[in-house]
């Protein structure tokens, strides 16, 4: 039997959209695996990007926008683990070449000077540990504020020694100040060279709780 006319605009209409939409997708994915411009898909499988991220939340990211290049202060970007150079993780640049950072009581200071916090009373929003979580918004130099979590202000990362950003590096910390393996650990994460520095999470595709699909991610 012959197809009729409206089956054929049926196949044409689908044609059109795979190489509209399906194909440059396609092209964008191989283009990012290969170091270029493009984009990737992560998971978040840990809270310490609390309450910015959340367990679950998966997030769209533009490919290879800051491999080596100096991300602005107060950006959220993927690296590779310093440790192994494959492993994906997501922290936040709080120290750029040159600058003197340290925790003193949970405080956060950038060459010497105290980063200002105010408490977040008017979110309600879940601790993941079942453990009550203090809200803060911290508006680091330049203007970038973004909320914090704290635990409590004596935690085993909440006084550091003072840490000199080298030139061709970073210094990254998790939202989730009492639960992040960050730039703290000098055998773990440690200074982020600009090299392992990759991808600018965009917005939450995906979530187990619906209401933040579409969430930008800042």
């Amino acid at each position: 039997m012959a197809r009729t006319r409206s089956n054929d605009r049926i196949w044409v209409a689908l044609a059109w959209f795979a190489g509209l939409i399906i194909v440059p997708i396609f092209v964008l994915r191989i283009l990012a695996m290969a170091g270029g411009p493009g984009y990737d898909l992560y998971d978040i499988p840990s809270g310490s990007m609390f309450p910015t991220l959340r367990v679950g939340d998966h997030i769209f990211a533009l490919a290879n926008v800051y491999r080596n290049k100096v991300p602005p202060r107060g950006q959220i970007v993927v690296f590779k683990y310093p440790q192994d150079h494959k492993t994906d993780y997501v922290k936040r640049v709080v120290g750029l070449p040159g600058d003197r950072i340290q925790l003193r009581a949970g405080r956060l200071y950038i060459n010497d000077q105290q980063v200002p916090r105010e408490p977040v009373t008017d979110l309600d929003i879940p601790s993941p540990y079942g453990r009550p979580l203090t809200l803060y918004r911290e508006t680091l130099p330049g203007g970038a504020a973004h909320l914090i979590a704290e635990e409590s202000d004596d935690a085993a990362l909440d006084d550091t020694e003072v840490f000199t950003v080298p030139d061709g590096a970073v210094f990254l910390l998790g939202d989730n100040r009492d639960h992040s393996a960050d730039s703290r650990i000098s055998t773990g994460v440690g200074y982020v060279p600009l090299a392992l520095l990759r991808d600018e999470p965009l917005f939450v595709y995906w979530s187990p709780d619906l209401k933040r699909i579409g969430t930008k991610v800042q």
